[in-house]
């Protein structure tokens, strides 16, 4: 039974927030996010003050990618035991969601380090890729969505006598699964709870997602022991 592996995979969700955090503020100053209202100009000088911090914050991100892949790992070993059946459907659908999400901590990365790359160029250009960085980083809210409703639906369906996690965390998956939609219509406003700095698209679904890594953490931990105690 490879529970330390499992451990290890959940204690990569406790360091995803910190890795996100530290990349986007005390690195990029990109918190709270710059604004979708700013000019070429604005833009351009915030890359241009701080070349440095960004490119750290690039890395912290790639980093914070395979991270969230580990973890998502770590998820679907529970949620196999879970469903308990030759073919596992919802451990497949949570895989196909998380695993496209480490895309959305390395794609911004690179656009943000790319802008930073080559202060002098046209600022329409970082502007441009800055722009391209925050709609990765905030607007695939499908993907989440997946992960969220397949893990929140595997708990649910848990019918044995010690469930693996209790049933309010399932529905909290489910709660936040739909806090995440707000975020797909950052497109159609540069102002406001719905542009990509806004409540509903980045404060509320952003702050659950990091309180997510350490509620599923500490649960998948505790399920890992508890499985590893089973096994003896």
């Amino acid at each position: 039974m490879n529970a330390r592996s499992q451990i290890i995979c959940a204690w990569c969700g406790y360091l995803c927030p910190v890795f996100m955090f530290a990349g986007l503020w005390p690195a990029a100053g990109f918190f709270p996010p710059t604004l979708p209202t700013s000019g070429a100009q604005e833009i351009a000088a915030l890359y241009q003050q701080n070349l440095f911090g960004i490119r750290l914050a690039s890395i912290l991100f790639i980093i914070t990618g395979a991270l969230a892949g580990a973890f998502g790992a770590a998820i679907a070993a529970q949620m196999r035991r879970m469903e308990n059946r030759e073919t596992p459907v919802l451990t497949y659908a949570q895989l196909a969601g998380s695993i496209p999400q480490t895309l959305f901590f390395i794609l911004p990365a690179l656009l943000w380090t790319v802008a930073a790359f080559r202060p002098d160029r046209n600022p329409e250009i970082t502007q441009a890729l800055n722009d391209l960085g925050w709609f990765i980083f905030v607007m695939p809210f499908t993907l989440p969505f997946l992960q969220n409703v397949s893990l929140g639906a595997a708990i649910i369906g848990d019918k044995r006598p010690n469930p693996i996690m209790p049933r309010w965390v399932g529905f909290f998956n489910f709660w936040l699964a739909l806090l995440y939609v707000p975020g797909g219509f950052i497109t159609m406003f540069k102002t406001g709870p719905f542009a990509w700095n806004g409540l509903l698209a980045f404060w509320i679904p952003g702050g659950l997602f990091s309180i997510w890594f350490y509620v599923m953490g500490y649960q998948l931990i505790n399920a890992a022991k508890r499985q590893a105690a089973e096994s003896a």
